[in-house]
């Protein structure tokens, strides 16, 4: 083997990837053995013959095709993500967290990108379930045309059917804790920007809205701004309500982009937040929580998101799994910098 080594390196060296069989042929076997070696099974392999494709494979700085892997022997270690669009900054974080949470169960995640159209939904899913993926996790209410033996998982939607199970964020309490965090402060006109229908985690968030403000014997009519998910044009409905001559104090953000592009149009209108204007969304981002100016929003648990996600596809898990968010108070509603849950809450009672 010694004497081959140099022929066998050129197979290392950048432009030519080591493949199977290169490794076969250096440890004197087939690449029958060599697959044996590295999926641990099905047949066993003598322990001489172990050392030389080891030997081999180290020699040659071989490194496996997770994608051959997937595809061969009827066995896949690839799972499929479907996300409306990963340059929202939270589902840019889910997508990262569900990636390394797979990464540690030994998982290549793929990723598609929606852009909220069912029909590229089903091309991905189509595509995917050419794979044979461990299963496919959905962020949408609506189920991709997947193969009949593919898995599939809704995240941050309840399942549309009662076969798939699903790992859902409790929006509707979310939406009153944030709420009522800003009647605290003694506002009362809270408007609150949404997106353009109220279906799946947009119905929870405005929902939670509606009941503390009329837990708190306050009107939500009037009040409810729909937009786009766009940040372009959502900042033009925000602009239109902050110019219409109308004094509104506080805006509840369904979102944490929403809330940002509030801060930034009331910013462009010489408005000052939280001095003229409160505004806190739903999220808890990285970009909102330790920006410059920390947005109070609530903070949703994304690893554990992730790790819930992964038990639900291994059916380790309860078929519908529903997580707490919390309060992440920042300096936009009008808290002090620093303030904790807690403090804040006993601050606001108290200007209340």
């Amino acid at each position: 083997m010694a004497a081959e080594t140099g022929e066998y390196r050129d197979a290392a060296r950048p432009g030519r990837r080591p493949v199977l069989s290169d490794v076969a042929r250096l440890a004197g076997t087939s690449t029958a053995v060599v697959s044996y070696v590295l999926n641990d099974g099905p047949r066993p392999v003598a322990d001489k013959t172990r050392r030389k494709v080891e030997d081999a494979i180290r020699l040659l700085g071989y490194r496996r095709n997770p994608l051959a892997g997937a595809l061969s022997g009827g066995r896949s270690n690839l799972v499929g993500l479907l996300v409306p669009d990963t340059a929202n900054a939270f589902y840019g974080e889910m997508s990262r967290c569900l990636e390394a949470e797979g990464r540690r169960r030994g998982l290549l995640t793929l990723l598609g990108n929606t852009a909220y159209r069912p029909g590229l939904a089903d091309e991905y899913g189509e595509a995917f379930s050419e794979l044979r993926p461990r299963g496919i996790f959905v962020t949408t209410g609506e189920k991709p045309r997947l193969a009949a033996e593919t898995p599939c998982v809704f995240l941050q939607w309840a399942a549309p059917d009662d076969s798939s199970p699903s790992v859902v964020f409790d929006d509707f309490d979310g939406a009153r804790l944030v709420t009522e965090h800003l009647l605290g402060h003694g506002y009362e006109d809270i408007f609150c920007v949404a997106g353009e229908i109220a279906v799946g985690p947009a119905e929870g968030r405005e929902g939670g809205w509606r009941e503390a403000m009329a837990d708190a014997g306050l009107p939500a009519e009037g009040r409810l701004v729909r937009t786009s998910f766009d940040k372009v044009e959502a900042g033009r409905a925000v602009r239109d309500v902050l110019t219409s001559g109308r004094r509104i104090r506080a805006v509840y953000a369904t979102t944490d982009e929403q809330a940002l592009v509030t801060i930034r149009i009331a910013h462009s209108l010489g408005l000052r937040v939280p001095e003229d204007l409160a505004v806190v969304g739903f999220d808890g981002t990285r970009e909102a929580r330790l920006g410059n100016v920390p947005l109070t929003t609530v903070h949703v648990p994304l690893e554990e998101f992730a790790v819930r996600a992964f038990d639900a596809l291994d059916g380790r898990d309860d078929p519908s799994v529903v997580l707490d968010g919390t309060l992440s108070v920042g300096v936009t509603c009008g808290c002090e910098p620093g303030a904790t849950e807690e403090a804040a809450h006993a601050g606001a009672a108290a200007s209340g």
